[in-house]
């Protein structure tokens, strides 16, 4: 069961999959959201990769995905045009989207 690929969600796990050799044997429709995963998952529907920020509770059934015995991590990142008239401005939002306080 997978989202629709606007989230990044998606991708990630085609890639996991595709990384690990393994078939994705995806549900023919998609979830409209994260929570129609866990729902599908939870009435047995089908398995589910989520954030763990993502699930409804943190006392969700759930278990960790792991590779070679470490977390798996999802990382997003933004690319854009330096050419574009919003350039500056992005820039700005990412500097400050990255600052951490000290």
């Amino acid at each position: 069961m997978l989202v629709p690929d606007t989230c990044g969600l998606t991708t990630f796990t085609n890639q996991l999959f595709e990384t690990n050799d393994l078939a994705l044997n995806a549900y023919s429709s998609e979830a409209a959201s994260y929570q129609v995963l866990e729902q599908w998952a939870t009435l047995g529907l089908g398995s589910a990769i989520l954030p763990l920020s993502k699930l409804s509770s943190p006392t969700a059934p759930h278990r960790p995905l792991r590779e070679q015995g470490l977390d798996v991590e999802i990382f997003y990142e933004a690319v854009w045009s330096p050419g574009t008239n919003l350039s500056e401005d992005i820039e700005k939002l990412a500097r400050l989207l990255t600052e951490t306080e000290s």
